[in-house]
């Protein structure tokens, strides 16, 4: 009696390994390009991105070659670079673009002064709790900055409908879904405030042109004419700013 051979399912490649020798989690991105790249981002994000013709073999080997480089742009980094933020009791961090001290307390309530981040810790007994508290403060606080701005420019530009929501995102500081909803990245807090205006706004542009056109830019520029400091801003310190929540 004969039988039918099982085809064999297609080698699924992963999406994050550890660095060969060094442990390092990895991401894998497959792209469109033709070459293999390998980008270690100031927060230490290290990622691979390779075309679909490329085997697992030769990523590995690929590393294998650049671990020496590797290793010393991760611990420049760690050196240089803000680490990840746990919201302790005098912590200075730049929210909102003003330096401001975390000020533990267990009367007043969780608010930004002029130049403190006073952090109500009543009945936290862990970091976690503390984090949790204070991230969801300013994500509050985030989406009051954003909501009148938002709203005002919708409106100007007459687009009918559109959805908000804040996450946090490593690679994105915000993005517009072709059912307009628009998406900003939690890690903004730690921003300017021309910096958070231009990201708006760049979302509010996109809820009427969903590409990168002559006529965006045209409609981007007439609702923000300096959006090109923003962006300078952003190239040069967005890395840097990402490493306090990731």
């Amino acid at each position: 009696m004969g039988y039918r051979k099982r085809d064999r399912k297609p080698y699924k490649m992963k999406s994050k390994i550890d660095y060969p020798g060094l442990g390092y989690p990895c991401e894998l991105i497959q792209n469109k390009g033709k070459n293999v790249s390998l980008s270690v981002y100031p927060n230490n994000r290290i990622v691979i991105r390779y075309p679909k013709s490329v085997s697992f073999k030769f990523i590995l080997e690929f590393l294998e070659e650049r671990k020496s480089w590797v290793k010393e742009r991760y611990n420049k980094n760690k050196t240089h670079n803000p680490k990840r933020t746990e919201f302790n009791d005098g912590e200075i961090l730049p929210i909102f673009g003003v330096h401001r001290k975390i000020s533990y307390s267990v009367s007043e309530k969780t608010k930004l002064t002029e130049n403190l981040f006073i952090l109500n810790i009543k009945g936290l007994r862990s970091e976690q709790g503390r984090t949790k508290r204070a991230l969801k403060f300013l994500k509050e606080e985030l989406e009051n900055r954003s909501i009148p701005v938002i709203e005002k420019k919708i409106a100007e530009i007459g687009t009918k409908r559109y959805s908000f929501t804040i996450k946090s995102m490593r690679s994105l500081w915000g993005s517009c879904s072709p059912r307009n909803k628009i998406t900003l990245n939690l890690a903004l807090i730690f921003c300017p405030e021309f910096v958070l205006r231009y990201v708006i706004l760049h979302e509010v542009s996109h809820t009427k042109e969903h590409n990168h056109s002559k006529k965006f830019w045209s409609l981007l520029e007439s609702l923000d004419p300096d959006y090109e400091i923003a962006e300078k801003w952003i190239k040069t310190n967005g890395q840097k700013i990402l490493c306090y929540l990731f």
